[in-house]
C-alpha cells in the first residue's frame, strides 16, 4: 500500500511545475479538513514546532535574488554566490545516505556520508539539497540511536542554516522540464538542522509517524502553524492524497 502511494507521489512531484497553477489554487484550511474519526477526537497532538515567519526564505525568491559578490565579510562570511537560509519545504525525493571517499583537502581518503534530497515549496520552487557527514547520517536514518526521526518522502520540514549556492540551471528530476538555479547544502560545519513539522505519508501504524502528525487545528491561531498547513495541503494535493 505504501509503495503504491510513494509511486503516486513521485509521479506527481515529477510533473510539479507542469501543474503548478492547478495545485496552487487558494483554498482556506477549515477545521473540518483535519477532522478524523471519533477515535481520533480524543487524541490531542499539539503542534510542537516553532519558528518566525520573517526568518523564512522561499526557493523561488532565492533563485531570483542576485547572488552576493565580492570577498567574504563579517556580515556575509561565505564565498561569492553563497548564503545561509532557513526554509519551510516538502521532501519530494530521497537518495541515500551513501558512503563516499573524499578526494581532496585535509580529509582526503576519509569516507563520509552523503544524502541527496529534492525539496519543493508551494511558491513553485524545486531544488536539490545535499547533506554531508553526521547530518546526512541523522537525516537519512543511519543513526538509529540519535533519538531524532529520519526524513521521509512527503515530510514538511523546517530547514535551518542550509547553504544556498547559485549554479547553472539543470533538470531537478529525470523526465521533467523543471530546472533550478540554486542548490542547498547541509553539514555539521554550517550548523544545519531540520524539524519535521508534519508527516504527510505515514507508513503503516508506526507510532513514531503518528507523533509527527499533530492536530493542526489546535494551533491554528499561530501563523507558523497556518504556514505549515499550507504546505501540507500543497503536498497532499500534488501527490493525489486525501486532504486531511
Amino acid at each position: 500500500m505504501s509503495g503504491a502511494r510513494d509511486a503516486t507521489f513521485l509521479r506527481a512531484s515529477q510533473s510539479l511545475f507542469r501543474s503548478v497553477h492547478e495545485t496552487q489554487e487558494t483554498t482556506s484550511f477549515g477545521y473540518s479538513q483535519y477532522t478524523g474519526g471519533d477515535s481520533d477526537a480524543s487524541v490531542m497532538r499539539f503542534p510542537a514546532f516553532h519558528f518566525a515567519l520573517h526568518t523564512l526564505s522561499s526557493l523561488g525568491a532565492l533563485a531570483h535574488t542576485p547572488a552576493p559578490t565580492g570577498p567574504p565579510r563579517v556580515s556575509c562570511p561565505f564565498a561569492a554566490g553563497k548564503r545561509k537560509a532557513h526554509l519551510l519545504v516538502a521532501v519530494l525525493e530521497l537518495d541515500g545516505p551513501d558512503a563516499i571517499r573524499i578526494k581532496k583537502g585535509a580529509d582526503a581518503g576519509k569516507e563520509v556520508a552523503l544524502l541527496r534530497v529534492v525539496v519543493g515549496d508551494p511558491d513553485g520552487g524545486v531544488c536539490r539539497l545535499t547533506a554531508w557527514r553526521e547530518v546526512a547520517e541523522e537525516w537519512g536514518g543511519a543513526q538509529p540511536d540519535a533519538g531524532a526521526p529520519s526524513l521521509k518522502k512527503g515530510d514538511v520540514v523546517h530547514l535551518q542554516n542550509v547553504l544556498v549556492s547559485k549554479e547553472s540551471p539543470t533538470p531537478v528530476a529525470a523526465g521533467t522540464r523543471t530546472t533550478s538555479s540554486i542548490a542547498l547544502t547541509a553539514s555539521p560545519a554550517l550548523g544545519s538542522a531540520v524539524t519535521i513539522c508534519y508527516r504527510t505519508m505515514p507508513w503503516g501504524d508506526d507510532p513514531a509517524d503518528e507523533k509527527l502528525r499533530p492536530d493542526l487545528r489546535l494551533g491554528f491561531s499561530d501563523a507558523a502553524v497556518r504556514k505549515v498547513a499550507d504546505v501540507v495541503q500543497w503536498v497532499q494535493s500534488t501527490a493525489g492524497l486525501p486532504v486531511l
